[in-house]
């Protein structure tokens, strides 16, 4: 049970409507109704019912209902007390491409189970484009590869990230001495210079002797889903997060091959301005961050 259910009940309840319910809490009919579905599975009785009248409370639900109103005040009442004002209003935020497909959808999702007032906005971008947004203040927090670090920002890593070789389902698995090779000599998709993505990438083969310039890359794309069609049309390998190939090989689109050194180690990190920090809206998103870290 949470309060996101309570306030559904409540809002029918007020416009004897899942429609204007939905309406007023900005949400999908659906939502209202698996959120009316849920409570009356952890109360284990119906709370609604439905008449030529419209929709009415049961007597579990009319206790449930008075009891709920005395709830959501009283929740009011502490967000006042702890933020001065209740909790709403806009926050912008950015995002590089993999945390905006893989990470950002599930936090903003469970960010507004708790502060349903709020409505976030997403921008998406390379790193540096968003933390320029950041920098320029037309975004609020940014979310990406690369912490910003210049004076007034603060940062914090966010979530954990590897990336993973995969290659079409049909290539032949290298050996161990025959990896450094089949790097060298494969064709390979690339994302754009400025991703996170590729600039790890770049990082990890430097480091294993590769030279980007002697590659063979035969594409080079602007998302992970794009990469991931591009190696399942057998077109070349590439480098992608986890986040993105674990799905990927899960559905029998590409294969991921373990190397010697089959995982690269990096981080998403949250950056924002140490002068906005104490508004309610980004200290209430900031702090509910910190307690999502993956």
């Amino acid at each position: 049970m949470n309060l996101n259910q309570l306030r559904a009940l409540v809002k029918v309840v007020q416009t004897g409507s899942f429609k204007e319910a939905a309406r007023h809490l900005q949400v999908s009919q659906p939502a209202i109704t698996q959120r009316i579905q849920a409570l009356e599975e952890y109360m284990k009785t119906r709370l609604l019912s439905k008449d030529s009248d419209g929709i009415q409370l049961t007597s579990h639900g009319r206790t449930l209902y008075e009891q709920s109103l005395k709830i959501l005040k009283l929740w009011d009442q502490v967000e006042e007390e702890i933020w001065g004002v209740k909790v709403s209003g806009r926050i912008i935020l950015g995002a590089s491409t993999i945390p905006s497909e893989y990470l950002v959808p599930q936090i903003l999702k469970s960010f507004r189970m708790v502060y349903s007032d709020v409505r976030p906005q997403l921008r998406i971008s390379g790193t540096s484009e968003v933390l320029r947004w950041l920098r320029d203040r037309t975004i609020d927090v940014a979310i990406t590869g690369d912490p910003l670090s210049m004076e007034g920002v603060s940062s914090f890593a966010l979530a954990e990230d590897r990336l993973q070789l995969i290659v079409p389902t049909d290539f032949a698995t290298p050996t161990a001495q025959g990896w450094i090779e089949m790097l060298s000599e494969a064709d390979w998709i690339m994302r754009e210079p400025e991703s996170d993505t590729r600039r790890t990438t770049e990082g990890y083969l430097k480091k294993e002797g590769i030279d980007i310039k002697d590659l063979k890359i035969t594409g080079q794309v602007e998302s992970a889903e794009a990469v991931i069609a591009s190696v399942e049309a057998g077109l070349g390998i590439s480098a992608v997060s986890s986040l993105a190939a674990a799905n990927a090989e899960k559905l029998g689109r590409i294969k991921v091959i373990d190397i010697l050194d089959p995982q690269i180690q990096r981080k998403f990190y949250c950056s924002y301005l140490d002068d906005q920090k104490n508004q309610s809206v980004i200290a209430s998103f900031l702090s509910f961050l910190q307690t999502q870290r993956i």
